[in-house]
């Protein structure tokens, strides 16, 4: 399992990065989302790869 952290004063531009970052990686299996906020909003992606071989 993997993990993408993101992290943004502004929820807007969170929102955005985040929704690029799964529409960019539309073929990740997502296990869980946490956010923690302070200062900063931080919001962690927990996720798996499928496992197929890399054509090339």
């Amino acid at each position: 399992m993997k993990v993408k952290i993101f992290s943004s004063p502004d929820s807007r531009i969170l929102e955005k990065e985040v929704n690029q970052w799964l529409e960019d990686n539309r073929w990740v299996k997502v296990i869980n989302i946490t956010q923690s906020t302070g200062a900063s909003t931080v919001l962690s992606i927990w996720y798996e790869e499928p496992n197929v071989p890399i054509l090339g």
